[in-house]
């Protein structure tokens, strides 16, 4: 290739990714626009990135008619030479506007200022009516030389205008300016002075390069510092992003365009290069969403400074919260994993909480994000600056915004699930307390009938065994003694629920005779473990009533609490009451089996109830048949828990 097609290729490839950039940047803002989102800069800056998306479009037209019409010298579109006139006077004073309006806060006021934007306008406008009708041709007969006076002069008031911002960027200056706003500024003024110096030297044609520099290089370069240090939350990582990627497409293109296309012609297999070409860019086409995402990662990480992508970020972020406790444990875990993902402090603040409680006394976030359970605002995630002044962008935004509706949901299935909890636990506490009712009730029906029996017996045993009689008598009041004092507590020592069941079965014995012998078995070291009152007197008054009333031969009730280990498990105790009476009706048996709770009588549903308030699925209450004994069997297994002194 020739020195000159060398220089038209890199040309071609300039003014295509600059239009390109541009006019992605003016689809960006209105994008921006139609969602009610502010722009940054007001209306001066979408005015500067649509006369420059205008200015490089005019100049890529010129380029690419000349590639069609094989190369022969033409003038450039009607349409957009046309907007170039319209716009080109304007650039000044827009540019003035600019940087009057990005900074007026900070300058003192002045008429100035006004004056010379004023100024400027007034110039500039008459310059564009006038330069419009020389293009119709409504000049030629009084003033043929106006457009190359009109071009000069709106090259002065571009200058102008830059001179001006340089002014306002000086004035401007704080010493409380953060970080971010002091780069913007130096950035801004060495723009303008390259710009001003480039203007001078083209003025006095040092080399034609440098004017070619101060229209491509330096407007991209003032977008770029614009949109980075000024919109920040716009879009700058999606413009650079998609900007870079359509720059090593054009690199792409026109080195096939500059290599491949020769070689075929060379070699006269000019009638392949339909198939070479589809052969050649399908697989670029099909590389291009991996091309894109390697890409954005790449910047992510190494220019932004972006330590997790926005997959990467939801999984770090959905694990730290799995496991919390409670609603607090929860928020502090958010708060600890976004502080991670976007390296600031984090704050989340539910709408209700009073605002001077905050964690940051008030201070605004720079970044903030509502979050919403079933649709309604219940907080704000705010995140302060970043301690190097690293701007949060467009993706950043959105990925708080996902990240606070993934907290949300967590939030609401997290109260979901505290209210169920809270449920159970108060449907336990009244199936305890109906439990508890059942138990006085069933212990004011069984008192007096066992009352009745037991001073039946000691008016037998006065006239024939006085002594067993006072005997009797003292233990029946140890039982009603316990009985009462118990009516009221819930635990007691397994070894003190022993002894009241003895004393219980000596009066059944005294009553029954030689008809009845008891077994107690208590294991040594079980003597403090925590178990229900009055559970096992239940069970024994069954067996009596239930078992060895209803034989004619001798009865025995056999009660054992015995400790039980499975494996690793915590150590339990398992409590036996057993007798040799008939066991259980059939039906009985199967009622059980099918539903428990639905089962009444004999004391067992109380005892089931009482079991599964205290226990849940940790326990249950069943029974069986011994075959080699001829003997029912009654039994639970409860943790084993040490009796607390004073415990309820």
């Amino acid at each position: 290739m020739s020195r000159d097609q060398i220089s038209f290729l890199a040309l071609l490839i300039l003014h295509t990714f600059a239009a390109y950039s541009f006019c992605h940047l003016v689809y960006l803002q209105y994008r921006q626009y139609r969602i009610g989102k502010p722009v940054w800069g007001d209306w001066a800056w979408r005015a500067l990135t649509v006369g420059f998306a205008l200015i490089y479009l005019r100049a890529l037209s010129g380029y690419v008619w000349f590639v069609f019409s094989d190369g022969q010298a033409t003038e450039d579109p009607f349409v957009f030479h046309l907007a170039n006139i319209i716009t080109r006077p304007l650039i000044g004073p827009v540019v003035m506007q600019f940087f009057y309006i990005t900074e007026r806060n900070r300058l003192p006021p002045h008429l100035l200022w006004h004056a010379a934007i004023r100024a400027a306008w007034a110039l500039a406008l008459p310059m564009s009516v006038l330069w419009t009708l020389s293009l119709f041709g409504l000049n030629k007969p009084w003033a043929p030389g106006l457009p190359d006076l009109l071009r000069s002069t709106s090259d002065v008031v571009l200058t102008a205008g830059v001179l001006f911002g340089i002014v306002i960027i000086l004035i401007s200056h704080r010493g409380d300016d953060n970080r971010s706003q002091r780069r913007r500024r130096q950035w801004y003024f060495a723009l303008a002075c390259v710009f001003v110096i480039d203007y001078l030297a083209a003025t006095v044609r040092w080399t034609p390069y440098l004017d070619f520099l101060a229209k491509y290089g330096l407007t991209m370069a003032f977008v770029l510092v614009t949109v980075y240090y000024g919109e920040r939350l716009t879009f700058f990582d999606i413009f650079v992003k998609r900007f870079a990627l359509f720059f090593l497409a054009l690199i792409a293109l026109v080195a096939y365009s500059a290599l491949i296309v020769p070689y075929l012609e060379f070699h006269r297999l000019a009638y392949l290069k339909g198939s070479v070409t589809a052969l050649t860019v399908l697989p670029f086409v099909l590389a291009a969403p991996w091309v894109y995402s390697t890409l954005s990662s790449w910047i992510d990480r190494a220019w932004l400074g972006r330590r997790f992508s926005p997959i990467e970020a939801s999984t770090h972020f959905s694990e730290s919260l799995q496991g919390a406790l409670n609603e607090e444990e929860l928020l502090e875990r958010a708060e600890s994993t976004l502080s991670e993902i976007f390296q600031s402090k984090v704050c989340i603040d539910c709408i209700e909480t009073p605002r001077g409680t905050s964690k940051f006394n008030r201070e605004r976030g720079e970044l903030t994000s509502v979050v919403l359970i079933n649709a309604r605002p219940w907080g704000v995630i705010s995140i302060l600056p970043r301690p190097d002044d690293t701007p949060f962008l467009s993706e950043d935004a959105e990925l708080l915004r996902m990240l606070g509706r993934t907290l949300g949901s967590v939030l609401d299935s997290q109260r979901l699930r505290a209210q169920r909890v809270c449920q159970e636990q108060r449907e336990q506490e009244l199936v305890l307390s109906a439990a508890r009712s059942e138990l006085k009730a069933l212990r004011a029906q069984i008192n007096p009938h066992f009352l009745f029996n037991a001073l039946n017996t000691i008016a037998a045993l006065i006239s024939k065994n006085p002594g067993h009689a006072e005997q009797t008598v003292e233990q029946l009041a140890e039982v009603f003694r316990y009985a009462l004092r118990r009516s009221d507590r819930e635990w007691v020592p397994l070894a003190e629920e022993i002894e009241f069941v003895r004393s219980y079965l000596q009066i059944e014995q005294t009553r029954f005779g030689e008809r009845l012998k008891v077994q107690i078995e208590l294991e040594d070291g079980l003597e403090n473990i925590r178990i229900p009152a009055m559970i096992i007197q239940t069970l024994a008054e069954n067996a009596v009533k239930h078992g060895i009333t209803a034989i004619r031969g001798s009865g025995l009730i056999t009660i054992s609490a015995n400790l039980t280990k499975n494996g690793s498990l915590a150590s339990r105790v398992l409590v036996r009451v057993g007798d040799n009476g008939p066991g259980f009706p059939e039906e009985f048996r199967f009622a059980w089996l099918a539903e428990p709770s639905a089962v009444g009588g004999h004391g067992l549903k109380n005892i089931q109830q009482r079991l599964i308030a205290h226990y849940g699925s940790d326990t249950t209450l069943q029974f069986g048949r011994d075959a080699f004994n001829s003997a029912t069997v009654v039994f639970f297994e409860i943790p084993a828990v040490a009796y607390v002194t004073g415990s309820e």
